[in-house]
């Protein structure tokens, strides 16, 4: 079967719908995925995706009639529509697919459940599980742990390597200070607290950054803390690559979280505004801590409290996981 898998963003989304899209190669289905431009590249070369197409952020007439026509010409069996919001939803009845997979509400919204004629309810609490009980509107029952089969980026790996060598680092500590809601960032003086911790014990801990206003922080912090070395600019791909070489990495609840898990990397996930049950990594070497804040807050840093997530408490745990 032919199937099209519509999860347009965002990063850690993307991470989090890749054990559905490895479900349905598994059994035997043909692969293609509907993102945004700016997402490609987490899925380009992935093993189990056969073709992906990309729409921009705010795609116009024009790119509606292109696409549109391009999705209807793959002629898919059937389409999941795994994001679940009116914009993923005009996307999957647009590709003209008599079988239209999609959540019933409350998981789906914008009314997006209009527009599938198989609505089914989002099994389970973690997000990855609730994305892989999709499979089972065409009769498959997944199993087994998830597989997250991202691309391999070896030579974004061996360049990471020879970076670290440079700086005379060998699996360093990692600290990504930055998160898409500004209620997910862990106050900067905590981070800054927890580099000096981390200088104190001998470490060199590494500081990632993302977008110019985090790379502003990190080169702050790496200024308060003279052992911390600042980053190198990133694409997602060279990211995951450098994640290869860490130690560990302490992050809030934001991509590069989740794509250091999913490549092999210890983490520790810092929870505000969404519980770490349902998106937190999971494993051993991958605990997470949860700061009280008000569910799904997304702009008030203010409302949510870090103090029982304080820096002390998390280089303790730190300190039983590096790799």
């Amino acid at each position: 079967m032919r199937v099209l898998l519509v999860r347009l963003g965002a990063f850690g989304d993307l991470i989090h719908t890749l054990p559905l899209a490895a479900d349905l190669h598994t059994c035997g289905h043909q692969l293609h995925w509907l993102c945004e431009e700016r997402w490609a590249q987490v899925l380009q070369g992935s093993p189990v995706i056969s073709r992906i197409h990309t729409c921009s952020r705010r795609p116009d007439r024009a790119e509606y009639r292109r696409l549109a026509r391009q999705l209807h010409d793959a002629a898919f069996d059937a389409v999941i529509d795994a994001q679940g919001l009116a914009k993923s939803a005009r996307w999957a009845w647009l590709s003209g697919a008599p079988k239209r997979l999609g959540f019933r509400p409350p998981r789906s919204r914008e009314g997006a459940w209009l527009l599938a004629n198989r609505r089914l309810p989002a099994l389970g609490v973690h997000v990855v599980d609730q994305q892989r009980s999709l499979a089972r509107g065409l009769g498959l029952r997944p199993a087994g742990p998830p597989r997250f089969a991202l691309p391999a980026w070896k030579a974004e790996a061996e360049s990471a390597r020879a970076w670290l060598q440079a700086q005379k680092l060998q699996r360093p500590l990692a600290l990504n200070v930055g998160a898409g809601w500004p209620s997910k960032v862990w106050p900067a003086d905590q981070q800054r607290r927890w580099l000096e911790l981390a200088a104190a014990a001998g470490q060199r801990p590494l500081v990632i950054w993302g977008s110019p206003a985090e790379e502003q922080l990190a080169r702050e912090l790496c200024r308060a803390v003279a052992q911390a070395v600042l980053a190198p600019p990133t694409s997602l791909p060279e990211l995951a690559g450098l994640l290869d070489h860490c130690g560990l990495l302490v992050s809030g609840d934001t991509g590069p979280l989740h794509l250091a898990a999913a490549r092999g990397c210890p983490t520790i996930g810092l929870f505000g505004p969404v519980p770490m049950e349902r998106n937190g990594p999971r494993g051993q070497a991958h605990p997470n801590l949860q700061a009280k804040s008000p569910a799904w807050e997304r702009k008030r840093a203010d409302l949510v409290d870090w103090s029982d997530l304080n820096a002390e408490r998390v280089w303790q745990l730190a300190q039983t996981l590096q790799r």
